[in-house]
């Protein structure tokens, strides 16, 4: 019975295959759906761990592992998220270096993160400045035209910190990530080609782009992924966990108490089976002990006696049978 506890209520743990969102940009108030897959025969909770675009831990939050491999939980951006611009979510069950990372962008300011991207995009014009005689003007032509006039003047390199950038935060910060955090050079690239971390934030010269990993892991990846073992569950609504049928963890404890249910039942029974025969056989022994033990345990003198005391025979018959036994 032990061992059928065990296997039954034991869990399996495998790794999130999959991680997505219902969209790529969100606003104060709206609900971030998380939705994945899991490794098969998969059990147990999937832990989500959300944090800005600065690496700073936002909030963490786990979903249930359904019959079908699959998982689903909603997030509302609430005051928990300070920043505009990209955050991003990794999901895992037991080892958040082999998890699945996902962006997504929330909005402060009422303006989709895409939309200002398509802007900016879009406003990438420039600026050049004519001498006059007394005063300057500006005029904004067309590439070509720049070209033109600055073609007999060397190229001037322009160096920009991007607008992620913290500068209150050293920029070796953004290197070791970069170097670290695949999600997070992912990000990068896709969102900043052709240029380098080092040019980004800033820094270029006596860098140490190789970070001590196993520092950055025993201080904070470690105890974050430690820290989803605790009852984080609750923050989960009430009405969300009871609108989950398929919850194979319940099933399995379920399961496991009706089996000790029948269990039980099994043994009371053969106990009332046993007590039964044996009040059975007790009571056949009286019976036996009853009719053997007048005819094994009295001679014929008791017996004549016997009779004549309960009036099966006359004085005088007993006289004659006395009379016959002597």
């Amino acid at each position: 019975m032990i061992l059928f506890l065990i296997f039954t209520v034991a869990p399996v743990f495998a790794e999130v295959t999959n991680l997505q969102t219902n969209s790529n940009s969100f606003y104060r108030g709206d609900q971030i759906e998380f939705s994945g897959t899991v490794e098969k025969e998969s059990t147990g909770l999937v832990t989500i761990v959300i944090r800005d675009n600065n690496d700073e831990f936002v909030l963490l939050t786990q979903a249930m592992i359904n019959y079908d491999n699959s998982f689903r939980k909603s997030v509302e951006i609430d005051e928990k998220f300070l920043e505009h611009g990209m955050y991003n979510a990794t999901g895992f069950i037991l080892n958040m270096t082999k998890g699945v990372t996902v962006d997504f962008g929330v909005s402060l300011t009422g303006v989709s993160i895409n939309t200002e991207k398509d802007a900016m995009q879009q406003n990438n014009q420039t600026e050049v400045y004519i001498a006059d005689n007394d005063s300057e003007k500006t005029e904004v032509v067309e590439p070509v035209e720049i070209i033109e006039i600055i073609k007999d003047e060397e190229p001037k390199e322009v160096k920009k910190i991007a607008d992620f950038v913290d500068h209150n935060k050293n920029p070796q910060h953004y290197i070791d990530r970069y170097y670290n955090e695949p999600s997070y050079k992912s990000w990068f690239d896709r969102n900043y080609p052709g240029v380098t971390i080092e040019e980004a934030v800033g820094y270029q010269d006596g860098i140490n782009s190789k970070s001590n990993t196993s520092e950055l892991m025993d201080a904070k990846i470690i105890p974050e992924a430690q820290a989803s073992s605790i009852a984080q569950i609750n923050e989960e609504p009430i009405e969300d966990r009871e609108r989950k049928p398929d919850n194979s963890e319940i099933a399995q404890i379920s399961l496991a108490i009706a089996g000790l249910g029948i269990l039980f039942g099994a043994v009371y029974g053969i106990k009332i089976k046993v007590d039964s025969n044996s009040r059975q056989i007790s009571i056949n022994k009286d019976t036996i002990r009853r009719i053997i033990h007048p005819i094994i345990g009295s001679n014929p003198l008791e017996i004549i006696q016997t009779r004549l005391a309960k009036g099966e025979i006359s004085l005088e018959e007993y006289e004659k049978l006395k009379s016959s036994i002597n």
